[in-house]
């Protein structure tokens, strides 16, 4: 399970990073690798996603810090949290603006990717019992 998060982090890591590149020298690029000429030439319903995947991500830890004890919690696991509200919320936002059915399939890899980065970040549990 942990290689296939560090294969997924490292992944989406060069995807950010190209990203950032791409917009530094005026040209887009669209999840899962797809460029474009453009730096504006993102998706509304993509634009919306990201922008509501934030803001609910800051929600929850809002409420998870003001209401609930403080818990450790690895990196790992909060990029599984935000790719969880990006494939959730997301999904809203694709449903809003009608998207064809077939670019649905981003919002599900990245659900899907949520819940491996989110249980490869959980400490494993020791067992107590084991005789040295």
């Amino acid at each position: 399970m942990r290689l296939l998060a560090k294969l997924i982090v490292t992944l989406l890591t060069l995807f950010c990073l190209f990203s950032i590149i791409g917009f530094i020298f005026n040209f887009s690029v669209v999840f899962p690798f797809t460029i474009t000429n453009d730096i504006h030439d993102i998706p509304e319903h993509r634009l919306q996603a990201v922008r509501l995947a934030t803001a609910a991500t800051f929600a929850y830890f809002g409420v998870r810090y003001i209401f609930f004890q403080t818990t450790k919690l690895y990196p790992i696991q909060f990029m599984g949290i935000f790719l969880f509200f990006l494939s959730t919320i997301g999904s809203i936002a694709y449903y809003k603006d009608q998207v064809s059915l077939n670019q649905y399939a981003v919002p599900f890899f990245f659900f899907i990717t949520s819940i491996v980065l989110y249980q490869a970040g959980k400490p494993e549990f020791r067992n107590y019992f084991r005789h040295k």
